[in-house]
């Protein structure tokens, strides 16, 4: 038998038997187009948002950006995430160097991540850290919190208006109000009432010094003829007005325990995305 068709019926052989690995090409967990991370902060978030990604099966995804690129932060996150290879399940978080935010979630990344929780990551992450320009430590919060509202929402019951989250220090949201802790809102209220009370007691005294600059002393009369001028006054009418009322109101409780949810959009792909965000 001709040699090279003996070479070449042992290559095919071997072709057959050894076993052909193929590597799909990995999505990027970090992506860091506007250059804000170092690449020693890139790398080490990297390892972090992708041991998140492969435990809880779930994609968490940091990117940041320079360019828009014409399109709407929303718009920008929702095609980043659909066009680059992720999981069905995932939450993106979007930041760019004109300062705006955009988180946007997908698949069990809508149940996990409600409006609510969205409304505690763009304070908690993003106006704590990333409005000071510590990017490194906002999207490390950022990931931390991912992980709690995936690890909560496993429970059934995600972070919600009818579940609300609770910070390390104690504090607990109210769904859309402004961040504060306790002691501040308390030292808040006691600054405003002190100043309430100084500036009550400055305008009591400028009327009070300009109602005696003016007073003039007026001889008592005992009878209240006398104060009247005669015939300045004539009764023609005279009729019953209604002054007070007692009405009484009974409270009635909601039962509803329902939460607050997630808002959904479509994207250009044509999938559905929850989200929200800014600028901070």
């Amino acid at each position: 038998m001709n040699k090279r068709i003996i070479t070449l019926l042992i290559t095919l052989a071997l072709a057959l038997i050894v076993p052909i690995t193929v590597f799909a090409e990995k999505a990027d967990y970090v992506v860091d187009k506007g250059n804000l991370l170092s690449s020693s902060e890139e790398e080490e978030l990297t390892k972090k948002l992708e041991a998140l990604s492969e435990k809880y099966e779930f994609d968490i995804v940091a990117l940041t950006v320079d360019d828009l690129e014409g399109k709407t932060p929303m718009e920008y996150a929702d095609d980043y995430y659909d066009y680059n290879g992720y999981r069905n399940d995932g939450c993106l978080l979007l930041i760019s160097t004109d300062r705006d935010s955009w988180i946007s979630t997908r698949g069990y990344g809508i149940t996990a991540i409600t409006d609510y929780g969205i409304e505690v990551l763009e304070q908690e992450a993003i106006r704590n850290y990333f409005g000071h320009d510590d990017w490194v430590g906002g999207f490390n919060k950022y990931a931390n919190m991912i992980e709690e509202y995936l690890v909560q929402a496993k429970s059934g019951l995600p972070y919600d208006t009818n579940n609300t989250y609770t910070t390390a220090n104690g504090y607990t949201y109210d769904f859309g109000s402004d961040y504060e802790t306790a002691s501040s809102k308390e030292n808040e209220k006691t600054d405003s009432f002190i100043i309430s009370l100084i500036v009550a007691a400055v305008i009591a005294a400028i009327i009070t010094l300009m109602v005696k600059s003016n007073y003039k002393p007026v001889r008592f009369r005992a009878n209240a003829a006398d104060y009247l001028v005669d015939g300045s006054l004539n009764v023609t009418q005279q009729y019953d007005r209604f002054l007070f009322s007692n009405v009484s109101k009974t409270k009635i409780e909601s039962s509803s325990s329902s939460g607050g949810g997630s808002s959904t959009h479509t994207s250009s792909s044509g999938s559905t995305h929850g989200g929200g965000g800014g600028k901070f």
